[in-house]
């Protein structure tokens, strides 16, 4: 009869191999992981739920698998070419996604094949793993700062294979997907800074290669590029109107459009939906502050937006909470007002 330590060795090595499996079977998808309540057990006494790329794990399960990753990582992890830690790492990283050693191996092996043809497909994978952690319903995951540093890194080795594209859209599609996988992380954990923060990096990488004297076939797209992406993160801000960090990125986003009455447009539209719908949120009026204050960003498009909401203050005669808010609003740009 086997003892209760050996059993739950036998556990744990069966919850990594199972959990091992199902990502080696889905290395070049993008799937999406949750964690079961306690009262969900899979049937047929599997460890998992699955069906094509869902991917349900209880949490007992997981933290066996890590145990058992964790022991198989560090026998093979100076070995850069060991795919039994790299297959470790991965469930790891799943489980503690600050093990800033698994995330450094993954660097390491990377770098060790760069020069190998399935660098490109290897660097896919990858990102396709952190896709999969960074944006399931997983809330420290979805936050981690380690991960969303090892994706900029991936993505800063992506992107000179992207450029390369013989498609005019490919490259912008993939731009537009790391946007989406922002908004999923940002929707999963509110105030997400970490994922804020790379999308803010990528496009600066975007912007400098934009610059660049070189002929690329998207650069004549990216002036729409990047209208039809303030839309999109307005559109998500005025869904999540307490994140503070995705206000920011508007407001990081609006400078880069070229049109100033296309960024009055955007900053108009916020300002009439807060006064529809009488918004108390802070976060959306400390971006219409910023807006408003920055004369440079509007230019001569601000002054039609600030009488807007003036008008509006006027109008207001019942003193509620988001009257007070938007008086304070203007008196904040009146002290801050940035010159011409």
């Amino acid at each position: 009869m086997e003892s209760k330590e050996t059993q739950g060795s036998n556990l744990q090595k069966r919850a990594y191999y199972t959990l091992n499996g199902y990502f080696s079977e889905h290395e070049d998808d993008v799937v999406e992981i949750e964690m079961l309540p306690p009262q969900m057990k899979p049937d047929d006494g599997a460890l998992i739920l699955h069906e094509g790329r869902n991917l349900g794990i209880p949490k007992d399960v997981l933290v066996m698998a890590f145990l058992h990753a964790r022991q198989l990582f560090f026998v093979g992890y100076r070995d850069i070419a060991s795919t039994v830690s790299l297959n470790a790492s991965g469930i790891v990283l799943l489980s503690d996604p600050e093990h800033l050693t698994a995330a450094h191996f993954r660097k390491r092996r990377l770098l060790h094949l760069s020069d190998t043809e399935a660098f490109e497909q290897l660097l896919n994978r990858e990102h396709n793993f952190l896709n999969s952690v960074l944006t399931s319903p997983l809330h420290r995951q979805s936050k981690s700062p380690t991960l969303w540093y090892h994706r900029l890194w991936v993505s800063d080795l992506l992107l000179p294979f992207k450029l390369l594209e013989t498609s005019r859209d490919q490259f912008l599609s993939f731009i537009r997907s790391e946007l989406d996988a922002v908004f999923k992380a940002g929707g999963h954990h509110p105030k997400n800074y970490y994922a804020w923060q790379y999308a803010r990096r990528l496009f600066v990488k975007v912007d400098a290669v934009y610059q660049k004297d070189e002929a690329h076939l998207w650069k004549s797209a990216y002036p729409a590029f990047l209208v039809t992406c303030a839309l999109l993160v307005k559109s998500w801000c005025l869904k999540h109107t307490s994140d503070i960090s995705g206000w920011m990125f508007l407001l990081f986003l609006l400078p880069r459009l070229q049109s100033v009455p296309r960024r009055r447009r955007i900053v108009g539209e916020v300002l009439e939906w807060a006064m529809k719908v009488q918004s108390e949120q802070e976060s959306l009026w400390v971006f219409l502050r910023y807006a408003l204050a920055d004369t440079t960003l509007l230019q001569d498009e601000r002054d039609p937006v600030l009488q807007q909401l003036l008008k509006y203050q006027k109008e207001q005669v019942d003193g509620k909470p988001s009257d007070r808010i938007s008086m304070k609003a203007t008196a904040w740009i009146e002290t801050h007002v940035s010159p011409m």
